[in-house]
């Protein structure tokens, strides 16, 4: 096996285990690919959006039950660990950092490669760096149903000026980087819970840090391909017994799930990754000629 398809081969399983194990663990930097061609780039599409069917955004890229919902995130280290260069232009230095900021050049150049109507995938960093790690999270956004979120919640989201049509990255980006509980909450509607578990949710994390005691609570479960809990997952009242929005939920998921299941057997390489865009492309058309 050829060095670029070995790095392929590692970063793919890499990608999978992200999924397999919590879909907000982090993947480290393996280079990717050693080799930046076309048909490279193209299989780190694949296993990226792999990665995102067999997880949490299997509802959003073929459902409309999440509007938003992450793919995989990546750890580079490329953060400002040292307080006093906060004034300075040269964080980034070295030959090791600008490797890593070619590996997340590949990354950038697989998901510009993504033209699927009515889906975005954007690259964002996270507001909170980790020592000298900087955690970047792909995520998806169907826009029809973002756009949806923004008209129905315009009371919280109006605050920013944001309105249907806005660019989902901007809009991404500015929640990623706002306070505490306005994060929590625009999180939470985009990603598609329930109302009263987005209340419970924000609030229970504001009784906490005033009293310093952790608030109890269940979790709603939705079974994913690579899991059956821990990927589609969301809070609410221990004491509450789910409602029929829930349930509601859960049916439909099911549904998407089901139908993902069966089709995915049909895009199967020799090596048993999974032809995700041409899956997703044609899922596509097929809905389209349903309407």
């Amino acid at each position: 096996m050829k060095r670029s398809q070995r790095l392929f081969a590692l970063i793919f399983l890499s990608v999978l285990t992200v999924v397999a194990n919590n879909s907000c663990r982090t993947v480290p930097n393996r280079n990717l690919l050693s080799k930046k061609d076309d048909s490279s780039i193209l299989r780190l599409r694949d296993s990226i959006l792999q990665a995102g069917l067999d997880g949490e955004a299997l509802y959003t890229i073929l459902g409309h039950i999440k509007p938003m919902s992450s793919v995989v995130a990546f750890n580079f280290p490329i953060g400002n660990r040292d307080s006093s260069k906060r004034l300075e232009g040269n964080i980034v230095t070295g030959e090791k950092q600008f490797r890593e900021l070619d590996t997340l050049h590949q990354i950038q150049q697989a998901l510009n490669l993504i033209q699927i109507p009515d889906l975005k995938f954007v690259l964002v960093p996270y507001r909170s760096g980790y020592s000298s790690s900087r955690v970047l999270q792909v995520t998806v956004l169907r826009i029809s149903a973002v756009d949806s979120v923004l008209s129905a919640r315009k009371s919280f989201f109006g605050q920013y000026g944001f309105v249907p049509g806005t660019d989902p990255a901007v809009l991404l980006t500015v929640n990623e980087y706002e306070k505490r509980y306005e994060r929590l909450r625009g999180y939470g509607y985009l990603f598609g819970y329930p109302d009263y578990a987005v209340d419970f949710f924000v609030k229970a994390f504001q009784q906490s840090d005033s009293t310093g005691i952790h608030v109890e609570r269940n979790f709603f479960q939705i079974p994913t391909y690579a899991r059956e809990t821990g990927n589609f997952v969301y809070a609410y009242p221990k004491d509450q017994l789910p409602s029929a929005i829930d349930s509601a939920i859960y049916k439909s998921a099911k549904h998407v799930l089901e139908n993902y299941k069966a089709l995915r057997g049909h895009y199967l390489n020799q090596d048993s990754t999974v032809r995700a865009y041409d899956l997703i492309q044609d899922h596509a058309k097929a809905m389209n000629k349903k309407k």
